[in-house]
């Protein structure tokens, strides 16, 4: 029995190291190279589809008693009873495919040549490698994201909360076997979390660092979360490597543009999450820009000269998280959000050496009852602004 257990350990070992070096060579689709402007989408918070939650019935009767009997629940069950998220999802899923619609037109329009992920890819536990994992992956990503200008274009990931519910598995779907199931699906060549990628022009190069967020918040460790796991106690504890890692790119980058890529939001409408303020520190040095998610709308904010560009409204918008469209302060330039809801969208930059043009695309919400958030012509960016100074 005990050499038995240790073969199969020594498997997993041997087939990790297998993965690895296969991902490391694996060809991935890359934005083109070369181009005077480059237009990317940024998008985020969007993989509803195919998430089925938990039957009422075991969440409210059957989970509390066995919670009162002392059982240990795993993280994914208490997290597919989120009473929040169930009520969410067959509006969620609606939304994340009209969402992906609308998207798909502006960039026929626009000519997007690349999408930037800021995380959540798979509501409401992420993926694993699984059959059900894998199902999910097709429905939700391969599938949804695979007609007119989505069917060659890369998508530079980055994960988010509830990508890493299922711990070291969910990352390792995501980091070594999505790349290889979809060329589409850019996470590097290491297989891990954090990574870097250059986007290159005709006389300019983009600088962008991904990191996973998830490991910097304490409160994600904690006995009581969801997202207490193996993975997040022990990336927690090494976060030190993310911020090194993200100061050393940036570092030794002569790019005109850098960027800081993750899931969490520094300035929020809703939770500024500064455990965050190490990175955030960085980006500052550099005359960086920030692109994140998490928070279900979509906003820029504008603080120590930094820009941090809030996209996270691809799937179900929430106003509360911009506030119900109230600015909190005079960093908030822009929120897709009033009273009644927020709006669905994404935001476009066209990459430039000159500049970048970032503009938001706000799609109408107008549903049987009314149109929630209306936009008289939705295919025009509702905001935009230009940013011209150059990262050092």
């Amino acid at each position: 029995m005990r050499w038995s257990h240790l073969s199969f350990l020594a498997l997993l070992v041997l087939q990790e190291m297998v993965l690895a070096d296969y991902v490391r060579t694996k060809k991935s689709t890359i934005a083109p190279v070369g181009a005077e402007v480059l237009t990317v989408g940024v998008i985020g918070d969007y993989g509803w589809t195919g998430w089925t939650p938990s039957p009422p019935h075991f969440c409210l009767e059957v989970l509390p008693e066995l919670q009162a009997a002392g059982l240990v629940i795993p993280n994914e069950v208490l997290n597919d009873c989120d009473p929040g998220d169930i009520t969410y999802i067959n509006n969620a899923t609606a939304l994340q495919l009209d969402t992906s619609s609308y998207v798909g037109q502006v960039c026929a329009i626009k000519n997007c040549t690349a999408f930037v992920s800021v995380g959540d890819n798979f509501y409401d536990s992420g993926v694993d490698f699984t059959t059900g994992g894998i199902q999910r992956f097709q429905e939700a990503w391969v599938a949804m994201y695979s007609q007119g200008v989505f069917e060659s274009s890369p998508w530079y990931q980055c994960l988010g909360n509830h990508d890493v519910v299922k711990g070291q598995s969910g990352v390792d779907f995501q980091t070594k076997v999505a790349p290889i199931y979809d060329s589409r699906w850019n996470f590097g060549t290491q297989g891990l979390p954090y990574w870097t990628y250059d986007l290159t022009g005709k006389d300019w190069t983009a600088t962008f660092v991904v990191v996973d967020s998830d490991c910097f918040l304490s409160s994600y460790i904690k006995n009581t979360s969801v997202y207490a796991n193996t993975y997040t106690e022990a990336c927690y504890a090494d976060r030190q490597t993310q911020i090194d890692f993200l100061a050393n790119t940036f570092a030794e980058s002569t790019a005109t543009w850098k960027f800081l890529q993750l899931h969490h939001p520094y300035m929020s409408s809703a939770t500024n999450e500064t455990e965050l303020a190490p990175l955030v520190e960085i980006v500052i040095q550099h005359n960086g820009i920030v692109l994140n998610g998490h928070d279900h709308c979509l906003a820029h904010y504008y603080s120590n000269n930094t820009n941090f560009i809030l996209s996270g409204a691809a799937g179900y918008p929430q106003a509360g998280d911009c506030n119900y469209g109230i600015p909190l302060g005079p960093y908030t330039k822009f929120l897709a959000a009033n009273p009644m809801t927020a709006a669905n969208g994404f935001v476009t930059m066209d990459i430039s050496n000159q500049s970048i043009n970032v503009e938001y695309y706000v799609r109408d919400m107008q549903f049987e009852s009314g149109d929630l958030y209306p936009v008289p012509y939705d295919l025009n960016p509702a905001y935009s602004f230009e940013i011209t100074e150059h990262s050092i």
